[in-house]
């Protein structure tokens, strides 16, 4: 059932919101990011706020 679930960020400004979206999403069981017109693209710091979900990341 949670493979149904997706998130969507849209025009995200801050690699740090996607990171800290990513790790709670794996903390659920969640894993679909979808990122929509990114202004930034994943970075450094979104890994480090990922914190053990950068493969959420990877995967948006």
């Amino acid at each position: 059932m949670l493979q149904n679930i997706r998130i969507v960020l849209v025009e995200t400004s801050h690699t740090g919101n996607m990171g800290s979206v990513a790790r709670a999403m794996k903390t659920m069981g969640l894993t679909n990011l979808y990122l929509v017109n990114p202004l930034v693209k994943p970075d450094s710091q979104a890994i480090s706020l990922a914190a053990g979900a950068s493969d959420v990341i990877g995967d948006a």
